[in-house]
């Protein structure tokens, strides 16, 4: 268990890879991914840690990095005095160099800002920062699932160093909104069911006044 283990100390994973013309690709790559996760406090009611993320690919033929992202993020959780409940906050930056056409730093529904379509905002950096506030009942519904419940605020954006247009709303986007939690106690599975209903507050008008999503996440 990951969780587990930063508690204890840190997490580092590096990946270093090739693709090749010769194995099937279009052209000669190579791939580093990095992730390095360290506890900055643990309690057994606080918690609190950071990491730090790269990725990218090498392209031989045009001596040329693509698709480089770098990542810092903070978390914190503080369980209270009450068992059933806690507090959790993150906040994490990306930067992005040197795109190509198919990876793009979207931000929106899929992205974390639950209140907005997936791709409302897109630019080669983003910041997203949100808060919880986490119910844990004692609820085990006919002994098959633990349910759990979250209101939730979020904020970010994203938008190019060089000032081009990122969207149809260039500015800061908040939403708020709650969510259900569902995970199987009777068969070990690796994703949680989430279940949001989300309000934007700021953006344009083509946006829908609520955004509903479902989705299987390996967090709460």
């Amino acid at each position: 268990d990951v969780y587990k283990r930063q508690r204890d100390g840190f997490v580092w994973r590096t990946e270093l890879g090739y693709s090749g013309t010769g194995l099937g690709a279009t052209e000669d790559r190579v791939v580093l991914n990095m992730s390095f996760q360290d506890s900055l406090l643990a309690t057994e009611t606080n918690y609190a840690s950071y990491g730090l993320e790269q990725s990218g690919t090498y392209r031989l033929d045009q001596d040329r990095v693509e698709n480089l992202l770098g990542t810092l993020s903070l978390e914190y959780f503080h369980g209270g005095s009450v068992r059933w409940t806690g507090w959790y906050t993150s906040l994490a930056f990306t930067a992005a160099r040197n795109l190509t056409a198919d990876q793009q730093l979207l931000i929106g529904g899929e992205n974390g800002l639950r209140g907005y379509p997936s791709e409302y905002q897109q630019g080669d950096r983003r910041v997203l920062w949100t808060l919880e506030r986490r119910y844990f009942p004692d609820w085990h519904p006919f002994k098959l699932f633990r349910m759990g419940g979250v209101v939730f605020v979020d904020a970010g954006r994203a938008w190019f160093a060089d000032g081009q247009s990122n969207g149809p709303d260039g500015g800061v986007l908040r939403d708020v909104g709650v969510g259900l939690r569902l995970a199987s106690s009777r068969v070990e599975v690796q994703r949680m069911l989430h279940f949001d209903l989300a309000f934007p507050l700021d953006g344009d008008d083509s946006i829908d006044a609520l955004q509903v999503l479902l989705r299987g996440r390996s967090r709460f």
